[in-house]
């Protein structure tokens, strides 16, 4: 676990005002958040690489298969928002037994609405916009799913930067950054990643029993195998990659 010089930075900063329980109850809901993440995708069998804390969220970096099944995906996507909420239950029952004061809970109240409603946003790489992007992919082609989701992300991002002009300190000028950058990488990497996407497939032999018949190479779909049409003839998918990666 990796904390990013933001988090670092926004904790001195809590710490040298005083504000300890701010600090330890952002803390712990963003830890517990990405323990979700973490702990669904190592009972799913996914590679996790590290997890990275931000100030208002954190990133579970996984190297995985892109094609890895669409509702296994889902599961650790909102497995963070769910462990985060249990977590949250279990403070508010410790506040209804006295174990906790009143002011610990409102502050625990208010971050954790901030950080829940925060990672929901569709805006790459929140969870929100994987959710999208995963749900897309069950009704639209895997390179029309992430042209869909970068047009929703940079909407979001647009809507995010309106709704919170008054809101301009160091922040969200440290997470509006973060997120342009990783937005801007994941336009740049597009190209890249439907084509490890087709590789996988093909290095891997991939294969499902629900089968979609498609015109053009650049328009599979996850979960699916492909029968290729092509000039009034088909091929199978794997016939297909074969030639597409030794012309």
């Amino acid at each position: 676990m990796t904390f990013h010089y933001s988090y670092i930075i926004m904790a001195f900063g809590y710490v040298i005002s005083g504000y300890y329980i701010n600090l330890i109850a952002i803390t712990s809901l963003l830890l517990i958040h990405e323990l979700g993440h973490y702990t669904t995708a190592k009972l799913l069998k996914f590679k996790v690489l590290k997890i990275i804390i931000y100030p208002f969220g954190g990133i579970t970096k996984i190297n995985d298969l892109i094609n890895k099944d669409i509702n296994e995906e889902i599961l650790v996507a909102t497995s963070g928002v769910i462990f985060q909420f249990i977590f949250y239950l279990i403070i508010v029952y410790l506040n209804h037994i006295n174990i906790i004061r009143d002011y610990t809970l409102n502050i625990y109240t208010l971050y954790n609405n901030q950080i829940i409603f925060f990672n929901l946003m569709p805006i790459y790489p929140l969870d929100g916009a994987k959710i999208v992007n995963l749900l897309l992919s069950k009704f639209f082609n895997y390179n029309l799913s992430n042209k869909l989701t970068i047009i929703i992300s940079l909407i979001g991002m647009f809507l995010f930067i309106l709704t919170s002009s008054y809101n301009h300190n160091y922040s969200y000028i440290m997470v509006l950054s973060v997120l342009i950058i990783y937005n801007y990488k994941f336009i740049k990497q597009l190209k890249y990643i439907y084509n490890k996407f087709l590789l996988e497939r093909y290095l891997y032999n991939i294969s499902y029993p629900q089968i979609k018949i498609i015109s053009n190479g650049n328009k599979m779909y996850k979960n699916n195998s492909h029968i290729i049409k092509i000039n009034n003839s088909y091929i199978t998918e794997k016939k297909y990659l074969s030639k597409y990666y030794f012309k």
